[in-house]
């Protein structure tokens, strides 16, 4: 269920309630490919939803709530990575799956998500950051750019070593999956 907001004006909190029971595990597993750390997964959706609510008159009249979320959930990761700057990354192992997949496409999406854990630890952090906004969040180059405060030709180097570094530690296999 997508939950777009019929009510004139402001979300409610039964929207709010739905929007978190429909979508607080995809928001969770965003962050947590950003952060790659549990605890600043959880607090950056946290502080999202806190900031969510009290922003709630900016939402956009016929907009879908869980979507204006999951954008503030992203930034809130993104603004929590900031301040800590690990020096190093764990690996990525678990995702939130679907309950409803079967156990082969769990094991599956288990191995894919390890394999491309594994590979985007030999990322640099910016490249890292940018792939995940843009091929796993589908953000546009400007909004990357605009976010980590550089310009759209760094984003674009960004992702073109990514995806090159990606390429030579994957396999083609692993990379159709």
């Amino acid at each position: 269920m997508v939950a777009v907001i019929k009510s004139a004006g402001q979300p409610t909190q039964a929207e709010f309630h739905d929007a978190i029971a429909n979508r607080a595990d995809r928001w969770y597993a965003a962050c947590l490919r950003i952060t790659r750390d549990r605890q600043l997964a959880e607090d950056a959706v946290q502080d999202a939803l806190l900031n969510a609510w009290a922003k709630r008159h900016q939402f956009e009249h016929g907009a879908r709530l869980d979507t204006w979320i999951h954008r503030i959930a992203v930034n809130a990761a993104l603004q929590l990575l900031r301040k800590r700057r690990p020096a190093q990354w764990e690996s990525l192992v678990d995702d939130v799956l679907d309950d409803s997949s079967p156990p082969e496409a769990a094991r599956s999406h288990d191995e894919l998500n390890r394999d491309l854990g594994q590979a985007l630890q030999q990322l640099t952090e910016i490249e890292r950051v940018c792939f995940v906004l843009k091929h796993l969040e589908q953000w546009r180059l400007r909004e990357i750019a605009d976010e980590l405060k550089t310009n759209v030709g760094t984003v674009k180097q960004a992702i073109f070593r990514s995806v090159k570094k990606l390429r030579n530690t994957m396999t083609p296999e692993q990379v159709t999956q």
